[in-house]
């Protein structure tokens, strides 16, 4: 008996540790307090500017002015495809070792950097978008979700960050085919916020907050106040003007956790200049 107990606990172990030697590492969410305090991460770039504050600044220090001038390549990923005045506009997403980087017809790359002198395209995920003209300028990390965005039409996408499947996508294209999406996604909270481009195309741009979980639209403030909407006073004309005033979100914003407010300034051929301020978690955004 005592036999057979022991060939049955090492077997258990040496299927145990078989597992363990050729299970993937299943990476941890990305979870609001993580977002929140990334400067805890310094090894770390869990956000389009790195933390809330857009500062874009790291803390790292291996690389400095005494050594920069020794930089070389050490290795290369061939990605994108074969396309003329193709691009790379996007902030490459890190998180421990992993790399995610999207090109600019919205295809998602997730790219193996652990070993440091080689990169592996663990999966790609292609929403199949038209070949023209365009920018896609980053990504967003949110629970096990890479947040994407895509147009012809405009969507925003998440994508499992570990088998590259596609576990949601929402239509944001607002009935206005000219409408676009180019910024990088933030996760806030329990909400995907995104600001919508074109605002050169005659559109009418916004942004949005979506679920986290689902993709569904949670609340929408338009750049351009429709006529009653506090601001409209600015757009009175016969033309209705307000439909076609742009505003576009090009640029991700910022967001506040002290006084839960995202800060966001609208750009091309609008004439509004005042930032939209919007509370995160709230249906009524206010400007």
């Amino acid at each position: 008996m005592r036999s057979h107990y022991r060939h049955s606990l090492r077997a258990l172990l040496l299927a145990t540790a078989a597992f363990l030697t050729v299970a993937p590492a299943m990476a941890a969410d990305v979870t609001p307090d993580r977002l929140v305090n990334a400067d805890r991460e310094p090894q770390n770039w869990l956000m389009n500017h790195r933390t809330y504050d857009a500062q874009r600044y790291s803390p790292l220090d291996r690389i400095n002015k005494a050594n920069i001038k020794d930089l070389k390549l050490a290795y290369a990923v061939a990605i994108g495809g074969t396309s003329a005045n193709e691009n790379l506009q996007a902030t490459p997403l890190a998180e421990d070792g992993f790399l995610y980087i999207v090109d600019q017809w919205g295809v998602l790359y997730k790219i193996d950097a652990r070993s440091g002198d080689t990169g592996r395209i663990v999966w790609r995920m292609d929403p199949g978008q038209e070949k023209v003209p365009l920018a896609n300028r980053g990504a967003a990390l949110w629970g096990n979700f890479v947040i994407t965005v895509a147009n012809y039409p405009a969507r925003a996408i998440a994508t499992n960050k570990e088998t590259g499947k596609v576990a949601w996508e929402a239509n944001l294209a607002d009935g206005q085919a000219d409408l676009q999406l180019t910024a990088a996604p933030l996760a806030v909270k329990d909400k995907i916020i995104i600001g919508a481009a074109g605002g050169d195309r005659g559109v009418r741009d916004f942004i949005a907050a979506l679920d986290g979980a689902t993709g569904k639209v949670a609340w929408r403030k338009y750049v351009i106040p429709a006529p009653g909407e506090p601001g409209s006073e600015t757009w009175k004309d016969k033309n209705n003007a307000w439909q076609t005033g742009g505003g576009a979100m090009w640029v991700t914003g910022s967001y506040d956790p002290a006084t839960d407010q995202l800060l966001w300034a609208p750009a091309i051929r609008s004439r509004c200049s005042t930032p939209i301020i919007a509370r995160a978690t709230t249906s009524t955004p206010t400007a």
